[in-house]
């Protein structure tokens, strides 16, 4: 069975339009991020990464030049309950792929004993 990220649990995509897509991550072990920017570091797999790093662009669909992508936080809340850390955010991404306006992403995480939760909901814009 594929998975598209390790620790994928559960993968939900739209029949329609793949862009829409939910799911489920566990991620074993590790540090347990204690701020909102870590926890976005610790899962920023999930938005993609360049894979090349010297590339050169002109402003690419409104980007400033050299950027291929970029991230807006619209919400974002960080506690701590009996001992456990939650996060909540709401993130608009955008890309310079011509593919919609952007992309909405839901996230609700959860850690635990050294375990991450996330749950991801994405809608294309």
């Amino acid at each position: 069975k594929e998975k598209i990220f390790p620790g994928t649990d559960l993968r939900y995509t739209d029949n329609f339009d793949d862009v829409n897509n939910l799911e489920v991550i566990v991620t074993k072990g590790g540090k347990e991020p204690s701020t909102g920017s870590e926890f976005l570091n610790s899962i920023s797999y999930l938005f993609g990464e360049t894979t090349k790093t010297d590339f050169e662009s002109k402003s690419e669909g409104g980007f400033k030049p050299n950027t291929a992508a970029q991230i807006s936080v619209l919400s974002a809340d960080v506690s701590k309950k009996n001992g456990k850390n939650y996060y909540e955010f709401e993130l608009l991404t955008r890309t310079a792929d011509g593919n919609e306006g952007g992309r909405h992403q839901l996230i609700s995480a959860a850690s635990s004993n050294g375990n991450l939760y996330v749950f991801r909901a994405q809608a294309g814009d």
